[in-house]
């Protein structure tokens, strides 16, 4: 299932988008010329989801492992608590099928592919021993 959440038309004409699917998040937004930048995390690379919760509306960060990540603000605060609980839901799903060894086998094969930096494995290592405590 995926969930689709807007940034509420009182923080600019041009709206930012959050796409919740089943195995990552999608951030679109738009640019000034029309062109719309749209950052894709997969769950397995997310490391901290913050809600800020405010009167009305509330803000989503939602950081990676690698350091990068995003932030919407503007969200209605009944959205921006959906929007994480499905995240936490989607990642506990996620790390629940996958033991701790496997983990970190899988991060060790990343990173010897070349597909992680010395950094990204030490904070993904980080992150699997946090979630396994």
């Amino acid at each position: 299932m995926t969930f689709v959440f807007r940034q509420s038309w009182l923080f600019g004409p041009r709206r930012e988008t959050i796409r919740i699917h089943g195995d990552r998040i999608d951030h679109a937004k738009p640019g000034i010329v029309a062109r719309t930048r749209t950052v894709t995390v997969r769950f397995e690379h997310v490391a901290e989801i913050v809600l800020d919760r405010r009167m009305l509306w509330s803000s989503l960060s939602v950081d990676t492992t690698g350091g990068g990540g995003f932030t919407i603000h503007g969200l209605r605060r009944q959205h921006g608590d959906i929007a994480k609980r499905e995240l936490e839901r989607g990642i506990a799903d996620l790390h629940a099928a996958e033991s701790l060894a496997e983990a970190l086998e899988r991060l060790g094969r990343l990173k010897a592919e070349g597909l992680l930096t010395e950094q990204e494995f030490v904070a993904a290592k980080g992150a699997v021993f946090r979630r396994a405590a």
